[in-house]
């Protein structure tokens, strides 16, 4: 379920492998916003779109994998078989499924984001901060969270604005802060100015202002399925679904990989969860295959 890197990997993987595979994709990854993806190598700096339309290309060569562009209204296992619905009313049944559902950001409630979201607004420093490198660049969390992602930031400019929304920052906070000789701004933001998805400055709630190039923003993340809950999935205290080292869920048959299951959200690495998820899934049904062929002889 989910047609991002994770997904498609996975798909291409048990393709591979001989496996009849559906892949349900409701056609809105997290990343359509961006117009460039980086860090995966070969691809980077390619639009999100591109990879997605060579991995189609791709795995239209295997038979066995099918696609289908669908939402997904509920999902449940009876006995040892998945059962999902579509929006259309369709079922489709698996003994196996494999979430790369994905995530979303928790965005603030701040004028003018959602236009700049993935233009001059972003999450992930490793994804964003070379294209913005040594240019003044804001952070926005909430208290000393934003201190823990300007220190991430400073690697790529030492120009950088600390914006939290409240004052419970530490001494050490404080004390580094000083040393990097950073602007500390407590106040919550209610709009971003700036050319067409550009970003000049941010204005506060008290009327003061800041100028910056770009704003990262430290977002809780939540999981952008319903169907991990449907399922009963066990999620971590960071809200990441809980796989094991095989990416296998607390429901036994059903895997996890993607942005779902980690807080290193790369495209790269998504990739690589989904193949590993798939390997391991398909290792799970050779077994069992196995343990089913030689039970049928010796009866």
């Amino acid at each position: 379920m989910g047609g991002g890197a994770a997904g498609l990997s996975a798909a291409l993987i048990l393709g591979r492998a001989r496996r009849s595979v559906v892949l349900v994709d409701d056609g809105h990854p997290r990343n359509a916003v961006v117009e460039e993806m980086h860090g995966f190598l070969s691809r980077d700096g390619v639009p999100p779109h591109t990879l997605r339309e060579a991995a189609d290309a791709e795995l239209v060569r295997y038979p066995s994998i099918e696609r289908v562009s669908a939402s997904i209204t509920s999902a449940e296992k009876r006995g040892q078989t998945f059962v999902v619905t579509l929006a259309s009313g369709s079922q489709i049944s698996s003994t196996r499924l494999l979430l790369a559902t994905g995530v979303f950001d928790q965005l603030p409630s701040i004028d003018g984001l959602q236009e700049r979201w993935g233009k001059s607004v972003f999450v992930c420093p490793f994804c964003d901060g070379w294209e913005h490198r040594d240019r003044r660049i804001a952070v926005y969390g909430a208290g000393r969270t934003a201190v823990e992602l300007a220190q991430e930031i400073y690697g790529w400019s030492h120009d950088v604005v600390v914006c939290a929304d409240r004052d419970d920052l530490t001494e050490d906070d404080r004390r580094w802060i000083d040393a990097a000789g950073l602007l500390l701004k407590i106040g919550r933001p209610v709009r971003l100015a700036g050319k067409q998805s550009g970003l000049e400055r941010i204005e506060f709630e008290d009327d003061s202002e800041v100028s910056c190039d770009a704003l990262f923003i430290s977002a809780p993340l939540r999981q952008h399925s319903p169907l991990v809950q449907m399922l009963g999935c066990a999620l971590t205290e960071t809200q990441a679904i809980d796989v094991n080292a095989t990416y296998e869920t607390s429901v036994p048959g059903c895997y996890a990989a993607g942005d779902a299951v980690t807080h290193v959200h790369q495209v790269i690495v998504a990739a690589a969860s989904g193949a590993r998820a798939a390997i391991a899934l398909t290792s799970d049904l050779l077994q069992s295959e196995a343990a089913a062929l030689v039970r049928e002889n010796t009866s």
